[in-house]
């Protein structure tokens, strides 16, 4: 078995108490039985009887869940306070208090299934990609996708009507104003494209291209494009996302 992980005799002792309070901050520490939870602060929470698991992390941060569902029933931020454990009248209690709002949890154990404490490590951040923001930049790389020969003039390129995915020059050194979408097109996509035609139109004083690229587009909207003399692209953003990597790491809290 791992030295990482050490499992605890689910037996209510001050031995097991001394080595929970020891591992606190040091270890993450997990919990399952049958237990209360009360919070006491600017307002009340009451958590009667019922099987759960606690969940404390090496930052302090504080997690019970039941055995459903994937929010957790009582939950602490990071390093909000000290955390402790004691015994009771039989029961296993987990305290702690929030410094800057004297909010108190308290979390009473009836009975306890395991006990683990696990040192584990992860220096790693969730990297999320595949968002539009990405099918523009491996398509600004990979111009070729888009038509031979393009010259790539700038990205998310400002206006007075919205912002440009792609501004272009193609083979011939004509402006071509993409818009690209991750998603199947809507009207409202090829109206706003229309309106960055016209803009540029009006700008530079003659004709520039403008192309919309999408997985697909409804009958609707590709008729709209053809009728304002708008371009059409199907680039499906399947086979592309799994070959993209960010140079930047974004967090999931950056995500939601």
């Amino acid at each position: 078995m791992s030295q990482k992980t050490e499992f605890l005799k689910p037996i209510l002792s001050s031995e097991l108490i001394t080595t929970l309070n020891a591992a606190i901050g040091e270890r993450m520490l997990i919990l399952a039985g049958s237990c209360t939870a009360f919070f006491d602060g600017r307002i009340k929470s009451t958590l009667e009887l019922g099987e759960r698991i606690l969940i404390i992390k090496k930052d302090l941060s504080i997690l019970m869940h039941g055995v459903s569902g994937v929010k957790p029933l009582n939950w602490q931020k990071p390093k909000q306070g000290p955390i402790s454990f004691l015994k009771e009248k039989n029961e296993l209690v987990m305290h702690t208090k929030r410094k800057k709002t004297e909010e108190e949890l308290w979390i009473r154990f009836r009975s306890i299934d395991f006990v683990i404490l696990w040192a584990g490590s992860d220096f790693s951040s969730l990297e999320i990609y595949g968002d539009e923001s990405d099918l523009v930049k491996y398509l600004v790389e990979h111009p070729s996708i888009i038509e031979k020969d393009l010259q790539i003039l700038s990205t998310e390129f400002p206006t007075d009507v919205g912002y440009v995915d792609i501004k272009a020059l193609d083979n011939k050194k004509k402006l071509l104003i993409i818009e690209v979408k991750k998603r199947k097109t809507t009207p409202s996509d090829a109206f706003q494209l229309k309106r960055y035609k016209d803009y540029f139109e009006k700008i530079e004083k003659k004709k520039v291209r403008a192309m919309l690229i999408a997985p697909s587009f409804p009958d609707k909207v590709r008729k709209y494009l053809e009728n304002n003399d708008l371009e059409s692209k199907e680039i499906d953003w399947k086979t592309i996302f799994p070959t993209i990597s960010r140079e930047k790491n974004v967090k999931i809290d950056d995500f939601f």
